[in-house]
């Protein structure tokens, strides 16, 4: 008997030390190192005083703050008309815009810059060398994507899909009988709109704002690939300049990281605070399809309207990406002869450098992505079953690498682990665990709400016939999850695939990734290669977009845990 509590303590402990190694001590480092002084290692305030005081580092922080913002307004301003279009009227090709959308939406941003740089730049950039053969040799460039409106207007566009999955998911889940209810009493569309549909909704699209506000102000590629050649610099190329510095400022840079960090603590908590106050909620017996709304003439322009998304998200980026990796030599424009599929064998087979990113991407990934989910479900279960006192902290701090931006934890890893005992640099053990640490929210979030929908019955009545914890678990608890798991798992790998800004001061040439290797083969201006290499990246994260799909609908296995709980003869 006495193994019983023995497993469960041990179990316990590996939980609780995994959380230390990942998220505890990293920031822990991020904080000591931002209180010393880079020449002398001595105690000091002057890293935050530099902050505050140097023009050159406030700079980059209202440009982040301008970047960030104007993302949020065009995330929130696009995505949410538009998924009220797709959700609640009668729009054609819906299912098409979803598609197309989920599909912007796994496209890492910075290789949609990268398209967008070979449509935009000023000189080179295929639509300006059309307007100037269309209004003659002398009229200008009129986009120049080497800019900060060009920077907005990529991320914008490539933040669109989180607003709408999660404010399309919103109100394809609200129960719509108070909207029925409105319309039968006389009110009209625009009035139910307004007092039944987006007070519901509000959670969602408050939740994408500030997501979407996060991405801008914490994405890395978008302004390293078109804001540092204009010297327009924002926080996230900031910190990699203080890296790259001989000898580097990392105790600097620990120091720049703080203003990140409470900007998206403070988002977090005016949202907290605000929805902490509002009850939303709908009680109705069952929840069933709305009545679609009839847009009569304006179906088409709508249509045109909500297509535009895609067309500049994915089809003109897209299409540049492959028509250049598809040539020998882009400079020699297109034709017959300059067609090529010389790049795609280079990146596979002919340069052992993209071979083994292409490779360690797949590993790291999978790794990383089975820690994580292991790691949340343990978590959420410990949490949502009480298995011990004070489980509610480890949920808290399983959650806390979402107020943490990519880039700031990946200096905490640097800082954590690239001294003794534990030097880990350019061991892949490091990018795994960063890629896990990055992710752990979402593995905790999802198997919490996994849990929730499973009833602790079988688990009590295993244990009442003597099966300890870790019996009961992998014995009941575990198979119900297992859909959910497997969907779970996919919703961290893919983003782990396409993360640069964590794997950015982590990798050296042996842990060389998919992301990295481009982030760097840009700078050489070999667009052919970047361009196969990002298509290569785009194939692998659809296919597993399109196998992960189907595997979501084993997710229906919590859906029906009661069931199988009455089946059983517990009563659910």
């Amino acid at each position: 008997m006495a193994r019983v509590p023995l497993v469960k303590a041990a179990v316990l402990g590996a939980v609780i030390l995994l959380l230390v190694l990942l998220v505890v001590q990293p920031f822990g480092w991020v904080l000591f190192n931002s209180l010393h002084d880079d020449a002398t290692g001595a105690w000091t305030l002057n890293n935050y005083a530099r902050v505050v005081q140097s023009a050159e580092l406030i700079e980059p922080l209202v440009n982040s703050l301008i970047l960030a913002a104007a993302t949020a307004l065009i995330a929130v301003g696009i995505g949410v008309p538009l998924a009220w279009l797709v959700s609640r009227t009668d729009l054609p090709l819906r299912r098409t815009i979803r598609v197309l959308t989920l599909t912007a939406f796994v496209t890492p941003s910075f290789i949609g810059a990268t398209g967008w740089i070979l449509l935009a730049a000023p000189n080179s950039g295929w639509l300006n060398s059309a307007w100037r053969w269309l209004a003659g040799e002398g009229a200008g460039a009129p986009l120049n994507i080497y800019s900060m409106a060009g920077a907005i207007f990529v991320c914008g566009i490539y933040t669109v899909p989180y607003s709408f999955t999660m404010v399309s998911s919103a109100l394809d889940e609200m129960a719509v009988e108070l909207e029925d209810a409105a319309t039968t009493l006389g009110c009209g569309v625009l009035r139910t709109m307004v007092s039944i549909t987006i007070p519901l909704a509000a959670p969602a699209v408050i939740a994408s704002f500030i997501l979407s506000f996060i991405q801008g102000l914490t994405l890395f590629g978008v302004p390293a690939f078109l804001l540092t050649p204009t010297g327009i610099p924002v926080v996230t190329t900031k910190l990699a300049e203080f890296y790259q510095l001989f000898p580097p400022e990392i105790y600097l840079a620990a120091a720049y990281c703080m203003p990140l960090l409470l900007v998206t603590g403070a988002l977090f908590w005016m949202r907290r605070r605000y929805l902490g106050r509002k009850q939303y909620v709908t009680i109705s017996g069952k929840t069933r399809a709305g009545r679609q709304i009839r847009l009569g003439g304006w179906r088409w322009p709508a249509l045109f309207l909500a297509l535009l998304v895609p067309l500049v998200s994915v089809f003109l980026p897209y299409a540049a990406l492959l028509m250049v990796s598809l040539t020998r030599a882009w400079g020699q424009g297109l034709s017959w002869e300059n067609l090529s599929f010389y790049w795609y064998w280079w990146a596979i087979f002919g340069n052992s450098e993209t071979h083994t990113a292409i490779v360690n991407s797949l590993v790291y990934s999978t790794l990383g992505a089975t820690l994580c989910v292991a790691l949340g479900t343990l978590v959420a279960y410990i949490v949502e079953r009480r298995l011990m006192v004070g489980a509610s902290l480890l949920g808290a701090v399983a959650t806390v690498p979402i107020v943490i931006p990519g880039i700031v934890l990946s200096v905490g890893f640097f800082a954590a682990y690239t001294r003794a005992p534990l030097n880990l640099y350019g061991t892949p053990l490091l990018l795994i665990a960063a890629f896990a640490a990055t992710f752990l929210p979402i593995a905790y979030s999802h198997g919490g709400s996994i849990l929730k929908g499973i009833g602790p019955e079988l688990e009590r009545a295993a244990r009442s016939l003597g099966a300890g914890e870790a019996r009961t678990f992998l014995s009941i608890t575990l198979p119900l999850m297992g859909g959910g798991l497997v969907s779970g798992w996919f919703l961290v790998f893919i983003p782990i695939i396409r993360e640069l800004s964590v794997a950015v001061f982590l990798i050296t040439p042996k842990t060389n990734v998919m992301t990295t290797l481009i982030y760097n083969a840009k700078d050489g201006g070999n667009y052919e290669a970047v361009c196969a290499m990002s298509v290569l990246l785009l194939l692998i994260t659809l296919f597993l977009v399109a196998v992960a799909r189907p595997l979501a609908g084993l997710t229906g296995a919590r859906r029906t845990s009661r069931k199988t709980a009455t089946a059983a003869g517990v009563p659910s």
